[in-house]
């Protein structure tokens, strides 16, 4: 009998208590803030990072070491554990993926099932959620990888960040963009293309930004029956709050729903005031 244990990191909008919750394995990444290292969720909170933003001048992310990787590994190893189920966001967004490969040709004891999507954030949590529901549920390595693969082209995210300087700033969206937007209040929607941020489109505003991303969302919700929800601040719980009561009948329907605020790791490349809906749609 196989005992299967998934694995999810910060990048996915997921906390200490979130994992516990679902019974999931968190890797936390690292945060260079000014010079000082911090461990996700572990030496920094969502917060505590958000109210000392304005002060911060060199804002870093990396990656957790194979050896942190490992020792998770050795623990599960000696409860038993047969498989391990290492869901990632995207590897062209975050590092994940490449530590998880780099371990799995390296260990042995526990078979390892990577599995990437092209999602970054709370899309990438729903999906993590639900391999740890079904492996509660009673299914088997196999029958979870076929079902997760099945969902993996309707997960989508929508997010608004209220500024681009740190997302240009990270190198993972063009400066130049970044800037125009800052300075003729363009306030982009975007949403991962192809595993990358892109812009999905450039309201100018905030009030037609915010009505831009219910729209998306109702609209790739469309008629489905069955289906999940993450809405999510970056220390910004009255533009949440609008959005949500704009969604109130998706959200009322849906079968799941998270809310969260942006982890620290995310907060870097966000910045400010971000928000955003994901969805896990299953029909």
């Amino acid at each position: 009998m196989s005992k299967i244990a998934i694995f999810g990191d910060t990048a996915q909008d997921l906390t200490i208590e979130l994992a516990k919750e679902h019974g999931i394995e968190l890797i936390p990444y690292k945060l260079e803030i000014d010079g000082k290292s911090y461990i996700d969720q572990v030496e920094i909170q969502s917060r505590e990072f958000y109210e000392g933003m304005p002060t911060y001048k060199d804002l870093k992310t990396g990656t957790p070491g194979l050896q942190e990787v490992i020792e998770v590994l050795d623990r599960l190893k000696e409860e038993g554990c047969t498989d391990a189920i290492m869901i990632t966001c995207s590897s062209k967004l975050t590092g994940m993926y490449n530590v998880y490969n780099s371990v799995k040709h390296m260990y042995e004891g526990i078979n390892l099932h990577l599995v990437e999507t092209d999602q970054i954030a709370s899309s990438t949590a729903l999906v993590t959620i639900y391999a740890a529901k079904l492996r509660d549920e009673g299914y088997q390595v196999e029958e979870i990888l076929e079902k997760i693969n099945n969902v993996l082209d309707k997960v989508n995210i929508f997010a608004l960040f209220r500024t681009l300087t740190y997302v240009a700033r990270g190198g993972r969206f063009n400066k130049y963009r970044g800037m125009l937007g800052n300075i003729l209040n363009i306030q982009p929607l975007l949403t991962p293309i192809d595993g990358e941020v892109g812009i999905v489109s450039r309201p100018r505003g905030k009030k037609k930004s915010q009505n831009a991303l219910v729209e998306a969302v109702k609209d790739y919700i469309g008629d489905s029956k069955d289906y999940w929800l993450s809405i999510f601040s970056a220390d910004n719980d009255k533009e949440m709050s609008e959005i949500r009561e704009k969604l109130k009948d998706e959200f009322d329907k849906a079968k799941f729903v998270l809310e969260s605020e942006l982890t620290p790791m995310l907060g870097v490349h966000s910045g400010p005031e971000a928000v955003g809906v994901a969805i896990l749609k299953f029909d």
